[in-house]
């Protein structure tokens, strides 16, 4: 599937992902983009990760690298991290970006 320059790997189960997870996809897709570089999708909810993954909480992404060299890759997963923040976890791995999303909260003083 392809739509406004992200691609969907045949087979990639998004149906139950968070929309701070569609926040980080369009984040991505103008990141890759500034690259003149098309973004694709490779796993959401499916595929094989840990038992603890985010991926099956419908927190997390990978995007496929495969089509970057390594100072791209670099680049564009450096951009990703400053453009989504805190509350976000960007990590370029051998073959893909892993995106997820996992809120950080500080303890607040009631007065």
């Amino acid at each position: 599937m392809d739509m406004a320059g992200i691609r969907i790997k045949a087979g990639v189960q998004l149906t139950g992902i968070r929309p701070e997870i569609v926040l980080a996809i369009f984040a991505a897709s103008w990141v890759y983009s500034k690259y003149g570089k098309p973004l694709c999708i490779t796993s959401g909810l499916d595929g094989k990760h840990s038992a603890t993954s985010l991926h099956y909480a419908g927190q997390a992404v990978d995007l496929r690298t495969r089509h970057l060299d390594k100072e791209v890759a670099e680049s564009i997963a450096a951009e990703l991290n400053a453009a989504l923040g805190d509350h976000y976890d960007v990590i370029l791995e051998a073959n893909h970006i892993h995106v997820e999303f996992q809120p950080r909260y500080t303890a607040r003083t009631v007065h």
